[in-house]
């Protein structure tokens, strides 16, 4: 396209829109280029766009991007459709814009920039949560929870809203409509969207049935008030309940070897080691009950000894405070705690130690390049 004159742009402009939008293009602050550039539009796109919410300085900055081939017609068009209802989104025109230089396919930036008037989100906020592979952008400016997602919430009882179109929308109810509203292309949204994002994270895990199952023990009638962070605690709570699983195997078999042993031993050696015996089967007897409360890093502490229960008995023998079977707990949470850090201050110290040095060979080791013969001809 030519670059034309102001007073060219001005000319062509008046022709294709009424006074009061002609008074705007004159009058708001709309610079040369952008004139130019809409002076070269058909004549429902010019008046679309002096007739939008945003500011002639946000026109401005997308039209030198679309001039500068940054984002392209169609990309323009979808934000000056939208742009009539409100400008709550003209605040994030350079993170849009940036983005699209970091690697963001400027039809998705233009359609997250859409949403953002609707979503009452910042740009990067609703970029992060189409990032996370649980929303997409849609065509009627919002976001949709991606369809493998909604259906797994679906199936947790999780509250669903489906929108067709821009104001059609409705609760979903059943399997068989979420299914209908997915086959329409609907957009489906929740209440918090956090849930989502937390639900792909894991969604895919082999474990993922037995920990939607046991979301729905937990949560039962209340399912509706779950939110991410509640989302994200279950999980912990779920990881924690099968790692003292796994906990429990291990130290079971320790103390059956530990017996097994024993009953080898003379009668006066078991006599002797009555104590050892009942309090290493009152720690295997805590943990099939109860569920200690250790982070997963500590639980794969434990799972790192050669005999855990050793080691929780030996810390259980050296605190002169434990005496009852609820010491027990703090017991095997004190042993975690020590493994944790032993194991981090291994790992502090491999990562400080310098790289090994390589001895010079001397020079008597390499032949001179007059010494290397040839093959002879």
């Amino acid at each position: 396209m030519s670059i034309k004159t102001r007073e060219q742009s001005i000319e062509i402009i008046s022709n294709s829109v009424p006074k009061d939008l002609l008074k705007r293009a004159i009058t708001d602050g709309y610079s040369d280029a952008a004139l130019s550039f809409m002076a070269d539009l058909r004549d429902k796109y010019v008046r679309k766009m002096l007739d939008s919410s945003l500011s002639a300085n946000a026109v401005n900055k997308l039209t030198a991007a679309c001039e500068g081939g940054k984002i392209g017609y169609g990309d323009l068009s979808r934000i000056m459709r939208f742009a009539p209802h409100n400008a709550w989104n003209e605040k994030y025109i350079d993170d849009m814009l940036g983005s699209i230089d970091k690697g963001v396919f400027p039809d998705t930036a233009a359609k997250i920039f859409t949403a953002v008037g609707y979503e009452e989100m910042s740009y990067n906020e609703t970029l992060d949560l189409v990032k996370s592979g649980a929303y997409y952008p849609t065509e009627y400016a919002g976001l949709s929870v991606e369809y493998d997602v909604a259906r797994e919430l679906g199936r947790m009882g999780y509250p669903l809203r489906a929108c067709e179109g821009f104001n059609y929308c409705y609760d979903i109810d059943s399997a068989d409509r979420l299914e209908g509203a997915l086959g329409r292309g609907a957009a489906i949204t929740i209440s918090d969207k956090s849930v989502a994002v937390e639900l792909k994270k894991v969604m895919y895990n082999e474990d993922w049935i037995d920990f939607r199952n046991y979301i729905i023990k937990k949560m039962d009638e209340d399912i509706s008030d779950l939110t991410g962070t509640d989302f994200a605690e279950l999980r912990q709570g779920f990881d924690r309940e099968n790692m003292s699983e796994v906990l429990y195997n291990k130290v079971k078999a320790e103390y059956d070897k530990f017996i097994s042993d024993m009953q080898k031993e003379p009668v006066g050696v078991v006599i002797e080691s009555a104590y050892e015996i009942v309090w290493k089967d009152n720690i295997v007897q805590y943990l099939e009950n109860k569920t200690p409360d250790l982070s997963v890093n500590q639980y794969s502490a434990l799972m790192t000894s050669k005999n855990t229960l050793d080691e929780i008995y030996e810390e259980w023998c050296s605190n002169g405070e434990l005496h009852s079977y609820d010491d027990v707990g703090i017991a095997i949470e004190d042993t975690a705690k020590n493994m944790e850090y032993s194991l981090e201050r291994e790992q502090r110290e491999r990562e400080q130690q310098p790289p090994p040095v390589i001895p010079e060979g001397k020079s008597e080791d390499i032949p001179a390049p007059t010494e290397i013969k040839r093959k002879s001809r």
